[in-house]
Parts: C-alpha cells; sequence; structure tokens
C-alpha cells in the first residue's frame, strides 16, 4: 500500500546522504511509495537527475557538504518544499549520511579527518534538526517527525572506529533529547538497520586490515551475511513509514 494512499494525504521528507548506499535506497524506495524527496548530498547520479527532471514538484536535489554548515538548507528552503502541508500530512527529516572514516587506533588518526567526521556525524545531524523544527514553527499544521539511522557503534567500543563510535553516540543522545524538548511537537525515531553492505563497510574491509574486528568484517561478506541495501530500505519503509491514511485513523 502506498504512503498516501487515497492521494489525499502528503508525505514530505527530507533524506542525507540521498546519493549512494542506503540513502539512495530509502530515496528511491520513498519516492516510490509515494513521498515527496527532497535528496541531500554532494552530488547525485543521473539516475537521480532524471528524476527530479520528470518530478520537479515532488522531487528536489540539493547539493549540500554536510562538512561545511555554510551549505546546508535553510528554513525556508524546507518550509518551501513541504508548503502546503496539512494536519494530516505529514514533514520528515531522515538523517542517514555518515562517515566512517577515520580508521585507525587514537594517537595516529590525522586531526583534519577527526574534525570532518564529528562535521558530518554530529554537527551536521544536530544544526540540521534545529533548522527543521525553526522551519515548521509557524506552520504548526503538518505531523513533524525525525528518523535518525543509528548504529551499535554508539554503544560498543570498536578499536579503529573511535570517531565514528563517539560522534555516533553524541548525535543518538541529541536525538533522544530534541524527543523530549523539541519548540514544538515531534515525533523521533532512532533506528539501527544494522550491516549494511555500502561503501562504509567495504572501506571498513579495505582500510581496517589488522584492527581487531576486521576479520569477522571479511567473513561476514564472504558468507554474505550483510544485507543490501535496497533490501534494508524497503524493510524500514514498511516499518517506519506506514500509509498516511492508517496513521490518521489510529
Amino acid at each position: 500500500m502506498s504512503a498516501i494512499a487515497d492521494g489525499s494525504r502528503m508525505r514530505s521528507v527530507f533524506v542525507t546522504g540521498a546519493s549512494r548506499g542506503l540513502g539512495a535506497a530509502l530515496f528511491h524506495a520513498l519516492q516510490s511509495d509515494g513521498a515527496r524527496v527532497f535528496g541531500l548530498a554532494r552530488s547525485f547520479p543521473s539516475e537521480q537527475q532524471t528524476l527530479a527532471a520528470r518530478h520537479p514538484a515532488s522531487v528536489r536535489l540539493r547539493p549540500t557538504d554536510l562538512a561545511e554548515a555554510v551549505s546546508l538548507p535553510t528554513e525556508a528552503e524546507l518550509a518551501a518544499f513541504a508548503g502546503g502541508a496539512g494536519p494530516q500530512d505529514e514533514v520528515v527529516l531522515l538523517h542517514n549520511a555518515a562517515t566512517v572514516e577515520p580508521i585507525g587506533l587514537v594517537g595516529e588518526l590525522a586531526p583534519d579527518e577527526v574534525f570532518t567526521a564529528v562535521q558530518i556525524n554530529l554537527v551536521a545531524p544536530m544544526l540540521l534538526t534545529n533548522v527543521f523544527l525553526a522551519a515548521f514553527a509557524r506552520h504548526p499544521a503538518p505531523r513533524l517527525r525525525i528518523v535518525y539511522v543509528a548504529s551499535s557503534a554508539a554503544h560498543r567500543s570498536y578499536p579503529g572506529w573511535a570517531t565514528y563510535c563517539a560522534t555516533k553516540a553524541g548525535a543518538e543522545a541529541f536525538m533522544r533529547c530534541v524527543s523530549e524538548a523539541a519548540s514544538r511537537a515531534c515525533t523521533v525515531e532512532i533506528v539501527d538497520p544494522g550491516a549494511v553492505e555500502t561503501q562504509m563497510q567495504r572501506t571498513l574491509r579495505e582500510r581496517g586490515a589488522g584492527l581487531p574486528g576486521h576479520a569477522r568484517l571479511v567473513e561476514r561478506h564472504r558468507t554474505g551475511d550483510i544485507a543490501d541495501p535496497e533490501t534494508v530500505a524497503k524493510r524500514l519503509v514498511a516499518l517506519h513509514f506506514p500509509p498516511l491514511v492508517a496513521m490518521a485513523s489510529s
């Protein structure tokens, strides 16, 4: 069943890291399900550019470097994309983007890579969430929701992944605060999709040799124990983006 089952309700979703991996799979799964999608990424593949050209009112591609605060969309941009949303409509901020680099033991990390990771994994989600809530501060009609793609790394210590573990834990803590103290009503969902076969997994396999746990990652890949992005995206959409008609009547 489509997210917009009878055509009378609208779901608008802002997706970070929308150009590849799980983000691209979520972007396409949501669009196929009837949602209006606003993708944020540094660049976009030709397939997404063609889709946006065919559906200019419901598909938007916004070049964004999450490592640069000045590159983030403004309140006006977010509000304009979801313009006209009413009480039965939903606007969602889907935090998917993250970087696992730098990979290495503490004491051997490049300072600039640590700084970039903190910007992408922690600062950008905080700033985007703040802009998202501010964008709809004067528009109480649509229901707001934030979906944060989490990782078990936020709750475990993985040698070689210290920056990733710390930034994911920090961002998750921030989202939990938002669920309790947002400036207006907003539902927050923290979702851990498990291991997904993306560039992040490939980077860990290629650059993590010699680090504790690397052999297990390689073995999981060899045995097909890591899910593909499309399968995971379809599961997440089915579980966390139910039809708005059903939501309205619940």
